[in-house]
């Protein structure tokens, strides 16, 4: 079984390294890595947020923080403006670095490339409101959600001064007449692209008015996650993941609310009758997908932290892992999405779906057969992956168990992956050696 592994991965190796190789991947890679700190802060400052200083969060509720702490009430301020500013603004430093890798790639301008594509994109995600004339700015655009968004548009920048701007030298003189020859190098690119972003702004906006496109996603936001269908269910947490990989919004994205339709229905259930055996609706979102799809987040990314712990002997990888264990325990990838990185890349592809799924598909077989009831008791905010499903069945010990088995199973499927991209990494790394050590020679 290990020899074909390391066959297949010795086979795999020379196509995903062309790939990597390739200026498309490279400034996909530098544009998250320039994120990444700006999402660990940001992740942290929202585990603190949402566990600690919110009354029904995890923390909260176990130590009853609110009736104890001076000034509970109000700690929580800037907490949210930290988490605001970075989780809900991180695309616009992706459009940033996207323009500017790629301006820098073809020596032109990098840093009137960065700063035009992240006004651009700023542009693009202001909404007009008809209060107050005051427009605010969409955070599905400019958030975490935003990121293949700003990559296009920190792309197209890119582009744009390629096509329409001077190479700059390398070795630029600080002189201002010298400055003011590449700004004005510059401007035609610059005043296309905002141009551009004024006219894709005006018919988002435009768009949203005629279709109420924002009402109809939350409509079939709520439908999906209010289906008891278990095809349903499935298919919604396959696109879902299919979304997220790619740096979208899913329709099981969010966390349900507590008084959606079909959790109401099993709570009153379960407490009239004194059991959660036999509720209405067994398989739904957060009986299935939220209670034991999600440990680590999207993709149940607390897998892969641990698989690197077991199996990766590389020094970054450790790093990675290190900082973005506790926001995994709490369900927050981000830092794991980006460091890694985990968004964009081919060879977590399969995992980041399958095993979600896999564990979704033994939930719904102990459910099936009433080895546990199903998850209808609301869980305090930002409680740990492994516990929302005991906590949920009220105690339940076999879910609780059935948790643990499936985060071992999706170490298990991760493992090859994880091991697979150590393994392009090590041969990227001995290629670029090669060549320093080659040119050393000659």
């Amino acid at each position: 079984m290990w020899l074909d592994e390391q066959r297949l991965i010795q086979r795999l190796v020379p196509r995903l390294l062309r790939f990597r190789q390739t200026n498309f991947y490279r400034i996909i890679q530098r544009t998250l890595m320039l994120t990444f700190p700006f999402i660990l802060i940001g992740t942290f400052s929202q585990i603190i947020q949402l566990t600690v200083l919110t009354k029904t969060g995890f923390i909260a509720s176990i130590f009853h923080l609110s009736k104890w702490v001076p000034y509970y009430r109000y700690l929580h301020y800037p907490f949210d403006s930290l988490t605001t500013l970075t989780l809900n603004g991180v695309a616009v430093v992706a459009a940033f670095g996207a323009a500017k890798y790629h301006a820098k790639l073809n020596q032109r301008d990098d840093q009137l490339a960065g700063l035009t594509a992240a006004i651009a994109l700023l542009i693009v995600a202001y909404q007009y409101t008809n209060q107050n004339q005051i427009g605010v700015f969409n955070t599905l655009l400019i958030g975490t959600n935003g990121l293949t968004g700003a990559l296009i548009v920190g792309g197209l920048t890119g582009l744009f001064f390629k096509w329409f701007s001077k190479p700059v030298p390398a070795q630029s003189s600080p002189h201002t007449a010298d400055i003011l020859t590449r700004t004005f190098s510059s401007l035609l690119p610059m005043a296309l692209i905002l141009v551009l972003a004024v006219l894709v702004s005006l018919a988002l906006n435009w768009l949203m008015i005629i279709t109420y496109s924002a009402e109809s996603w939350s409509a079939f936001q709520k439908y999906a996650t209010t289906s008891h269908s278990l095809w349903l269910t499935f298919g919604m947490a396959v696109v879902t993941l299919l979304l997220e990989i790619l740096g979208l919004a899913g329709p099981y994205q969010e966390r349900l609310v507590t008084n959606s339709a079909t959790m109401t229905a099993n709570l009153n259930y379960a407490l009239t009758h004194h059991s959660a055996y036999h509720v209405p609706y067994p398989y739904t979102a957060n009986t299935l997908y939220h209670a034991f799809g999600t440990f680590g987040g999207t993709g149940m990314l607390l897998a892969l932290v641990i698989a690197i712990y077991i199996g990766s002997n590389n020094h970054n990888y450790h790093v990675v892992a290190r900082w973005s264990l506790l926001p995994a325990l709490f369900n927050s990838n981000g830092p794991l999405l980006t460091g890694l990185p985990v968004l964009y890349n081919p060879i977590y592809l399969i995992p980041f779906v399958l095993v979600p799924v896999v564990n979704m598909g033994l939930a719904a077989l102990a459910i099936g057969f009433h080895w546990i009831p199903p998850v209808v008791y609301p869980v305090p905010v930002g409680t740990p992956g492994p516990l929302i499903a005991f906590i949920g069945t009220n105690g339940n010990v076999v879910a609780l168990l059935l948790g643990i088995v499936d985060l071992a199973l999706s170490v298990v499927i991760y493992l090859p992956f994880m091991r697979l991209a150590e393994t392009i990494v090590q041969a990227a790394q001995a290629q670029v050696g090669g060549e320093v050590g080659g040119a050393k020679h000659v």
